[in-house]
């Protein structure tokens, strides 16, 4: 399992995570001291640094996928150059309606899609974005050679679409994180998952009819004498660290599989969302968890394959990726073809640049519900809208505030989203924004960061991808072009890449653009509502490749050699959501 503090934070120390809230006791509890290893905390951190050393052969982890590319060129300058188109990125008012083109900023993907994404990428990677040497960007963030990055830049995730920050039970973590994992699965009903119980507050969303809306929190647990104090104060002081706030004992802090999707309220709550599809799925498969477990990452990858890619990427070329079983992956895949039970190589040209195309679409506010949003009758509206602070506010690392000053210890219910304003495109803040190169004012400050460039969103993608030497999009297309079999893509030319942006002329960045500003651009002359050629090909290619190049995805587990597909009608995410009681019939 895995504890973050954090995009940008020092620590990352792998651990485990607990579950649902059950309304019986746990008479088996056993105290966390007790599974404890002498220094295992030390140990895990150790075994990170030590992954970090590993020879450039070693299998897994990320890799280029085009590896002779040129990069964007070393320059005194090229820093500043990326600030400054990176300050051209983002929009100066709050949450605009229409861009400075005087056209619409909202595009024809369903919001939850943006954060869809964010689930998807927190589930395969995680590493890119720490303050590690390596991909260090503060001061001058000089380019790093490749195979030092190859070499010592480590993904924390296997690289699989198996949901491991749902289920935080990843082989060899550790009995630590193993029972962590252990207290995540329903103390009575072992096939099933812990959910969270919402604290009612007064007016809140009908649905779900039940009150399991919220993840798991420490308090919870530690109300049942599952976790104590004492079991926190045994703990090494990093990782007592991360239970902890303000120099108290964080009761909000979610005990989830990966830490990351409890930092903002729209992904957490599509974490409650899959949850409550392996628990309504465990009803079906009977008693055996691993039964319902397949039957929920078959669901997820599907979805991926099939709404998820065609909603965001050119429907076209997801499904010639599709057609041709991933080839850009495939060839990529056995060139870094990882070692039994070892993790799946993933691009750094995908995870580094072309996978955070979705920070373009997120909005400064959301028409959340109909307490936070557009009201409805018999309901008492607080706000209009959800403004993105208090997304982020309404979380275990967030002030989870109470009226008379107190925190929560878990979700007030009257934050409970209400999926169906997220799950189609509509109008106004029923809308992703647009694919392209213009971000939400929010993003300028990003919640939860420490003062510096890590709560510039956009700075932190530009000097990431020229820290680790991240090829350009112009050369991206090049590769691509010269293979064998593959399509030709089109190339921008420095006039469109560059139009209302003369700097970028100067700068050299029309000619030689990093990857990420490359393909919001191409995306943005495409009409924003899907990714351009090549931020198509590689997200498509890379997301259907993890799916084929892994045996025991849904691919390898259909019928009569055709891939698996999903039961109970559930061919899309709107359905699913129906299917768990989220939205109505």
């Amino acid at each position: 399992m895995l504890f973050t503090l954090g995009h940008g934070q020092h620590i990352i120390q792998e651990t485990g995570g607990a579950g649902l809230a059950p309304a019986e006791d746990r008479p088996d509890a056993v105290p966390l001291s007790k599974v404890v290893e002498p220094g295992s905390a030390e140990n895990q951190q150790a075994r990170k640094k030590g992954g970090a050393g590993l020879a450039p052969a070693e299998k897994g982890a990320f890799r280029y996928l085009f590896p002779y590319a040129a990069a964007m060129p070393e320059s005194p300058t090229a820093v500043a150059a990326l600030d400054r188109l990176a300050d051209s990125m983002v929009e100066p008012l709050d949450d605009p309606e229409t861009g400075p083109d005087g056209q619409s900023i909202n595009s024809s993907i369903a919001p939850v899609m943006t954060y869809l994404g964010q689930f998807i990428d927190h589930d395969i990677t995680a590493n890119t974005d720490r303050a590690a040497p390596i991909s260090a960007i503060d001061g001058d963030c000089a380019p790093q050679p490749r195979d030092s990055v190859e070499r010592d830049l480590d993904n924390l995730r296997d690289g699989s679409l198996r949901l491991d920050s749902l289920y935080g039970d990843r082989a060899g973590q550790g009995p630590f994180a193993d029972k962590l994992a252990g207290l995540m699965k329903h103390p009575r009903h072992s096939n099933k998952m812990r959910l969270g119980i919402a604290t009612p507050v007064g007016d809140r969303p009908p649905l779900p009819r039940d009150p399991a809306a919220d993840l798991l929190r420490l308090g919870f647990l530690m109300s049942r004498n599952e976790i104590t104090e004492a079991d926190l104060n045994d703990l090494p002081d990093d990782l007592r660290a991360t239970f902890m706030r303000n120099g108290e004992i964080n009761k909000a802090h979610a005990i989830i599989g990966d830490d990351r999707n409890d930092e903002n309220l729209l992904v957490a709550q599509l974490h409650v969302a899959f949850l409550r599809l392996h628990n309504k799925l465990a009803d079906q498969t009977g008693p055996d968890f691993d039964a319902a477990r397949k039957a929920t990452r078959f669901h997820y990858q599907w979805l991926i394959v099939n709404e998820y890619l065609p909603a965001v990427c050119d429907p076209a070329i997801v499904g010639r990726v599709v057609a041709q079983g991933a080839p850009l992956y495939s060839e990529f895949f056995k060139k870094h073809r990882p070692a039994d039970g070892a993790k799946m190589p993933m691009p750094l040209e995908f995870s580094v640049a072309a996978f955070r195309f979705g920070h373009s679409m997120v909005r400064g506010a959301y028409d959340h519900n109909r307490i936070f949003g557009t009201a409805e009758a018999g309901t008492t509206q607080l706000i209009e809208n959800a403004p993105f602070n208090l997304l982020f506010a309404f979380t275990g690392g967030g002030d989870m505030p109470n009226r008379d000053g107190s925190r929560h210890e878990s979700l007030p219910d009257n934050w409970i989203i209400e999926w169906n304003r997220f799950i189609v495109s509509d109008q106004g803040k029923r809308a992703a924004r647009k694919i392209d190169t213009r971000l939400a004012p929010p993003l300028k400050d990003m919640v939860k960061e420490a003062a510096g460039v890590f709560k510039h969103l956009a700075r932190r993608n530009l000097r990431r991808g020229y820290r680790l030497s991240l090829p350009t999009g112009q050369e991206c297309i090049a590769a691509i072009n010269g293979m064998n079999g593959y399509d030709r893509l089109p190339v921008l030319s420095p006039e469109e890449v560059s139009a209302g942006r003369d700097f970028m002329v100067d700068a050299g960045l029309d000619t030689q653009t990093p990857l990420w500003f490359y393909i919001l651009r191409e995306a943005e002359l495409a009409g924003g509502n899907h990714l351009g050629p090549l931020g198509s090909t590689i997200v498509a290619d890379t997301l259907v490749g993890l799916v084929v190049s892994d045996p025991q995805s849904y691919w390898h587990n259909g019928s009569g050699g055709q891939p698996w597909a999903p039961g109970n009608g559930m061919d899309s995410l709107q359905k699913m959501l129906r299917f768990i009681g989220m939205i109505e019939d």
